[in-house]
């Protein structure tokens, strides 16, 4: 899935399809969401969907504060390693992304096709630290 946003929906079209059903079933759909919102992590460990790249809202927003500030300040950036733990690319002449790291979570942290993959319920995840 492109964004979690289709989430509910898909699952239900499933569910409606008789498709709802765990991989060791021949008619097991593979569903594999793009966010790493809480819903997304529960489903994962619930079984009910298999996987999810966790993007991190937390520290998209708060680079995107350290980047602006910095732009106000006069500082520039080159492609490169980041202090961060990422990678400043050049995604076309004049514009740079810094490329944070968004994990593959699955239920059981395994790695697959050689990505390493982090548990659904691992405290790192931004998504399983909002509180309530």
């Amino acid at each position: 899935m492109q964004s979690s946003f289709a989430l509910a929906g898909t699952l239900q079209v499933l569910k409606q399809r008789g498709l709802l059903v765990p991989p060791s079933d021949s008619k097991h759909v593979f569903v594999i969401s793009n966010d790493g919102i809480p819903q997304e992590l529960k489903e994962i460990a619930a079984g009910t969907i298999d996987a999810t790249v966790s993007q991190p809202a937390d520290q998209y927003a708060r680079y995107a504060l350290q980047y602006t500030k910095a732009a106000i300040e006069g500082k520039t950036f080159k492609p490169g390693p980041t202090d961060h733990d990422s990678t400043i690319v050049q995604v076309r002449p004049g514009l740079l992304e810094d490329q944070l790291s968004a994990p593959l979570v699955t239920a059981d942290g395994g790695t697959y096709g050689g990505v390493p993959s982090v548990k659904s319920d691992d405290s790192s995840l931004w998504g399983n630290n909002l509180g309530g």
